[in-house]
């Protein structure tokens, strides 16, 4: 921001490069950030399954989880909401990294597992892509927040 000074020169009071990118989502992502909408995410996912609302939207099996799924999100969604909000910084690390393992771990396993257990097993739902997907992009946005958590540490 350029002001004016009492001798008419121009003063420059903030760095430069702050106005060149005033919304840099990619370094904002971080975990308490994380933690927040993937608990809004889970609740809102798991109260919908609940009610029965996810059913109506698409045959996929990603809106279509057994019931004792929904009543999974949206118990943990409550439980990291909480450690969002009023969680410590270790233990806010200690679910993202968790969230990391397991969401890349589920999407990965989903992929390649999946289609071989679909025949043997008799469920077309495991042949689906959207869930694996929806654990692998979890489990990156998880490490990309720890990433920039990490990142804000050093220049702290």
């Amino acid at each position: 921001m350029v002001s004016k000074g009492r001798s008419g020169q121009a003063n420059v009071s903030e760095p430069a490069d702050r106005n060149k990118r005033p919304f840099d989502l990619a370094r904002r992502w971080n975990v308490a950030r994380f933690l927040f909408c993937g608990g809004t995410l889970l609740v809102t996912l798991g109260l919908a399954g609940v009610l029965g609302l996810l059913s109506s939207l698409s045959r996929t099996t990603l809106f279509n989880p057994p019931h004792w799924i929904n009543w999974f999100h949206l118990s943990f969604g409550g439980v990291v909401l909480a450690v969002a909000m009023i969680g410590d910084k270790r233990l806010q690390l200690g679910l993202a990294v968790l969230a990391a393992i397991a969401g890349t771990t589920l999407g990965v396993v989903g992929f390649v597992l999946g289609p071989n257990a679909a025949p043997r097993h008799g469920t077309a739902p495991l042949t689906d892509p959207s869930d694996p997907i929806a654990h692998l992009a979890v489990g990156m946005l998880a490490i990309w927040a720890l990433r920039n958590s990490r990142r804000e540490g050093r220049t702290a």
